[in-house]
């Protein structure tokens, strides 16, 4: 878990700003379920 945690901070929220706590999570899950769960290639599958 606290290798996701480090993956979504280095390649998706350190170069982002936000207006509210709201746009935050939106961005967040949406980068989540596009990106991470689709692309990503997971540590499990190696």
């Amino acid at each position: 878990m606290e290798a996701f945690w480090s993956s979504l901070k280095n390649e998706f929220a350190q170069r982002r700003r936000f207006a509210t706590r709201a746009d935050a999570r939106t961005a967040i899950f949406d980068h989540i379920e596009s990106f991470y769960n689709r692309s990503r290639r997971h540590s499990s599958l190696r």
